[in-house]
């Protein structure tokens, strides 16, 4: 009888034992799995933050500045206008591409409000190779991968006060992309590519676009698509 005794209770013993050793077993098992799965997740996690960080600093756009010349008053077949025509055209060029603006301004405004007087000053800088100085301080242009410049056709050239821009920034505007515009009524673009490219060595000067000044007062969704397909043609 004894001997039975002691045999059921060794039975009893070897069975708590095996399944002692089961539920260690199952539970150490869910533990490492557990444990392995979360540094794979914030791995995880952090690579993808890490992608989009990247992404967003090889799409941030290149700085863009406008750079113009513009004049109000008496304008030839326009009249007289509050709105200059290149400024209207240099602010829709910075709403299409988001650039910021520059407006070359004479230091001395000694030019008249009248057309054919301001032709007569216009004439007389350009026959004595004028620099007129600009005020204000113009941005840095480190900044900046590509600057729009324009201004009205005076006698077929550039405004000579735009000459003292070129000079006075040609260190910092070389190795740039620049893109010239001009307003005119009949002298197109005027050369104004070539002649930068001339007063800017190292610069890489784009197709420039020539829009006629009374398109600019009376004509603005005309010359919002014109400006529009432009730039995208340029790539911006």
């Amino acid at each position: 009888m004894r001997m039975r005794i002691k045999c059921i209770v060794c039975l009893l013993l070897t069975m708590g034992l095996i399944l002692s050793s089961v539920a260690c077993s199952k539970a150490g098992s869910g533990t490492e799995n557990n444990s392995s799965e979360a540094p794979s997740e914030g791995t995880g996690s952090q690579t993808a933050a890490d992608d989009k960080t990247t992404s967003r600093k090889t799409e941030e756009p290149a700085g863009i500045l406008v750079v113009y010349f513009s004049r109000t008053g008496e304008q030839y077949n326009v009249g007289v206008i509050d709105h200059g025509n290149t400024a209207i055209v240099a602010e829709m060029i910075a709403q299409e591409t988001g650039a910021d603006l520059f407006e070359v301004l004479p230091a001395d405004d000694h030019y008249p409000m009248t057309y054919d007087e301001l032709t007569d000053v216009a004439k007389k800088e350009q026959n004595e190779k004028a620099r007129p100085a600009y005020a204000g301080e113009v941005p840095d242009l480190s900044q900046y991968d590509t600057v729009f410049i324009g201004a009205p056709v005076w006698w077929g050239d550039w405004p000579m006060i735009m000459y003292t821009f070129f000079e006075k920034n040609a260190a910092a505007l070389s190795g740039k992309k620049l893109v010239p515009f001009s307003t005119h009524e009949g002298s197109g673009l005027s050369g104004f590519d070539k002649k930068l490219s001339s007063a800017v060595n190292g610069s890489t000067v784009l197709k420039g676009i020539a829009v006629w000044g009374g398109d600019c007062q009376n004509k603005q969704d005309s010359v919002r698509k014109t400006v529009r397909d432009w730039i995208a043609g340029l790539g911006f």
